[in-house]
């Protein structure tokens, strides 16, 4: 059977609208579906409403050419060859996986699917959820899997920002029942993603995808630990981690930073632990990056009792809009406890941009390295004085004497941009 239409449902998200982008560009008859509807309506109206290098060029061309279209039903699944289901997979207050949203949705839809669809699970899902939408798909419809539809786990593995050339050049991990849902997948993928497939069991494939997000945290999480362990020496971690990668091909720590987080890093580790009764590594990481903000505010305050405080950066990443479990959002809570005046600014995030809004602080502190953060003279004029602290942790200013723990008095080092 050769795929013709698709439906995507969660269209206009960070993982779902790239996608649903690749797959029409290649010819594929897209239906984008989102509850949301002020997504849909600024999607269908033309505008990428996040960075994504690639979407907005994408759009421009497969709106006008009718080959990507978006609704707020479920009304194209019936009539869809492939249906990719990606909605958002939470963690309950207590750090447990909700797996109620995604079995809620797979019941909607069960009246509304017919024989020899292929269904794909492309979000991240704590481990065993195929197998319980795979019940729950063959309850009461008489349909078998393997037989009249195929379902399988294929997670997205992209860097946000970056999704749309992603998508088509990383091996694609399939997890697969059986042969025949293996066999569809690989063919339909391969459409778009000239990579390799790569097959697993469902349960492998829910557990590499968990596993590939979880080896980065807690490497952020190491490298936070050596500027820890360099800081109780007075030594500087960054000079020596860099000395230690260069030229070493046994060795790539990331440099440490006081903002590890995101929608995906932070809730994925507790997919992992929610079955293991002594967690350890994978917790600890979460105690690491965590502690971050706390440490930065300490040293901060323990240098000079800043009352007005700039925050640089409220996503969670670099060059990104998304502020979805940013640690800015911990540094700004602990300011306040400290009865600090807190200044945002962020060039991604709407009414945050002017430089200016940092006039008069005592303090800066740099959470989210944007390249627009670049100049730390420039920052320092709208400032309008270096008689503030710096806290840099991520090392992403120049500075001369460099300070061992990136917190420093402006007036106190020669900047080298």
């Amino acid at each position: 059977m050769d795929p013709k239409r698709v439906s995507v449902i969660g269209a206009c998200g960070h993982v779902g609208l790239p996608l649903a982008l690749v797959m029409a560009d290649v010819g594929y008859d897209v239906v984008g579906i989102d509850l949301n509807a002020e997504a849909v309506k600024v999607v269908a109206g033309g505008k990428i409403p996040y960075v994504e290098h690639g979407a907005q060029e994408l759009l421009d061309k497969l709106l006008p050419a009718g080959r990507l279209r978006f609704e707020m039903t479920y009304g194209s699944v019936q009539a869809a060859d492939v249906v990719v289901i990606i909605i958002g997979t939470p963690i309950d207050d207590n750090l447990n996986p909700r797996v109620d949203p995604l079995l809620n949705l797979v019941r909607e839809l069960k009246g509304m699917l017919r024989k020899d669809q292929l269904i794909i699970l492309r979000s991240t899902v704590s481990p065993g959820i195929t197998e319980l939408v795979k019940a729950e798909l063959e309850e009461g419809t008489g349909m078998v899997e393997g037989r009249e539809f195929s379902l399988v786990f294929a997670p997205e593995r992209v860097l946000q920002t970056r999704a749309v050339q992603e998508i088509a050049s990383l091996p694609q991990l399939i997890g697969a029942f059986n042969d025949v849902g293996f066999e569809r997948a690989a063919a339909f993928f391969s459409r778009f993603n000239k990579s390799k497939m790569i097959r697993l069991t469902p349960l492998g494939a829910e557990l590499g995808k968990l596993i590939t997000n979880m080896a980065r945290y807690v490497s952020f999480a190491l490298a936070n630990e050596f500027y820890l362990i360099a800081d109780s020496f007075g030594a500087n971690a960054h000079e020596i981690i860099r000395a230690c990668n260069e030229g070493y091909p046994r060795l790539d720590l990331p440099r440490p930073g006081p903002n590890v987080g995101g929608p995906c890093l932070y809730k994925d580790g507790y997919y992992l632990l929610s079955r293991m009764a002594f967690p350890t590594l994978v917790g600890t990481a979460f105690k690491i990056n965590e502690s971050m903000p706390m440490v930065i505010v300490r040293k901060l305050m323990s240098l000079h009792k800043a009352r007005k405080v700039g925050v640089l950066g409220l996503a969670f990443k670099a060059d990104c809009d998304d502020t979805r479990n940013s640690l800015s959002y911990k540094v700004r809570k602990l300011l306040r406890n400290e009865r600090c005046e807190i200044v945002d600014v962020d060039p991604y995030v709407a009414g945050k941009a002017d430089l200016e809004r940092l006039r008069g602080v005592d303090a800066i502190i740099l959470m989210t390295p944007h390249k627009e953060f670049r100049s730390l003279k420039k920052i320092l004029q709208a400032v309008g004085h270096d008689q503030c602290v710096v806290a840099d942790l991520w090392n992403f200013w120049s500075v001369q004497p460099a300070p061992a723990d990136g917190v420093y008095w402006a007036k106190n080092v020669t900047i080298n941009e």
